[in-house]
């Protein structure tokens, strides 16, 4: 009878295992995974047979709680972080639990015997793993897979109101497990599991449309070819630097003979020369400052400080440029100024910057010639 009477559990064990396992990401393979997660759930289960004799194990979801002691086996095996795990772990939870729950709700008002229990338990879970795995579970990876767009804190609030809607529900099946069979408390069940799925999906909602805008804000302050900062996130990041009093130097850069490049190779390298010398420029800046791409063939870049003069020539010279690039490199002309509190406006700074580079580009010719 010890066996029959956990049939059910068994069953509730395996949907939860292979949901939580299609939301993780594996550190091994499928079958090495299996492998641990069958001896583990042979040790729990062959301890519990053990002590059966002395401690009433009814199959009834008395002990779902002891469920979170997977998380040992998944930290092991999933290479997602313990918190991530862990709101995965209670979401699955919460939707086996809430099939086991009212699968012997229901069945208890028709027959006491476990074999009902058993024949409802599959009819609900046929009834919901499509909509479970088709709709609900890459909502959920969405969700988690886009929650680092935002505060880092989120992942600590989803995974306590994920834990904490599991709880309820694993309190209300340990109360309804002591009290007498009626409908009120399937009714009850069939209220909070609704709830708690419908909490998902407006937070779903909430994450899909904030992406959204996220994307439209990307979009307005980044230039379409080469991904750098447009000129209107110039202008803000120069204001914010501005208005907090903060000592920058900015670089302006524009490519020597660009317009002989388009002509030479033609505009889909050009645009390619233009998309290296970006990615080059930003690599050579780094974390200390920050690139723009002003228009055309001109760029403006941030520096936070005063720019040392390896930097400088290491911009005009581009040095790697081979690697991966469309076409010889044909040189940058660069002017830079020092911006220091009682600063100018944006306009004033940039237009002194402007002639800078336009002085040094002169220079340069009246050399070359």
């Amino acid at each position: 009878m010890f066996l029959l009477n956990y049939i059910p559990v068994l069953e509730l064990l395996v949907f939860n295992l292979f949901s939580i396992d299609k939301c993780l990401r594996k550190k091994y393979s499928s079958f090495k995974a299996i492998l641990v997660l069958l001896l583990w759930t042979a040790v729990q289960f062959g301890f519990f047979y053990i002590i059966s004799d002395r401690v009433a194990f009814e199959g009834n979801g008395s002990l779902m709680l002891l469920g979170l002691l997977y998380l040992i086996p998944f930290r092991y095996l999933y290479r997602n972080t313990t918190v991530i795990i862990l709101v995965v772990s209670c979401t699955c939870w919460v939707y086996t639990l809430g099939v086991f729950s009212l699968s012997r709700e229901i069945a208890s008002l028709i027959s006491p015997h476990v074999l009902m229990f058993l024949v409802l338990e599959n009819l609900f879970f046929l009834i919901t793993m499509f909509p479970f795995y088709k709709k609900f579970i890459p909502k959920f990876t969405y969700v988690l897979d886009n929650l680092k767009a935002f505060d880092q804190k989120w992942y600590k609030y989803l995974a306590a109101a994920n834990c904490l809607l599991f709880l309820a529900l694993a309190a209300i099946q340990s109360v309804f497990i002591s009290e007498r069979v009626s409908f009120g408390k399937v009714f009850a069940l069939l209220a909070l599991i609704a709830s708690i799925f419908m909490s998902y999906f407006i937070f779903y909602k909430l994450i899909v449309d904030s992406m959204k805008m996220l994307r439209l804000e990307y979009v307005a302050m980044h230039d379409p070819l080469t991904g750098l900062g447009n000129r209107t996130q110039l202008w803000e990041t120069l204001n914010s630097l501005i208005s907090t009093k903060q000592t920058f130097s900015v670089l302006f850069m524009d490519l020597d003979r660009f317009k002989q490049i388009n002509d030479k190779y033609g505009h889909m390298i050009g645009d390619e020369y233009l998309k290296h010398f970006a990615r080059i420029s930003a690599d050579i800046l780094g974390e200390k400052g920050k690139v723009h791409r002003f228009g055309g063939d001109e760029f403006v870049a941030i520096y936070y400080g005063e720019v040392p003069q390896s930097l400088l020539r290491e911009l005009k010279e581009c040095h790697g440029w081979e690697k991966g690039a469309p076409c010889p490199f044909d040189q940058v002309s660069t002017g830079s100024l020092l911006c220091q509190p009682p600063h100018q406006s944006v306009e004033e700074i940039l237009h002194q910057v402007d002639d800078l580079m336009y002085q040094n580009k002169v220079k340069k010719r009246a050399t070359a010639d």
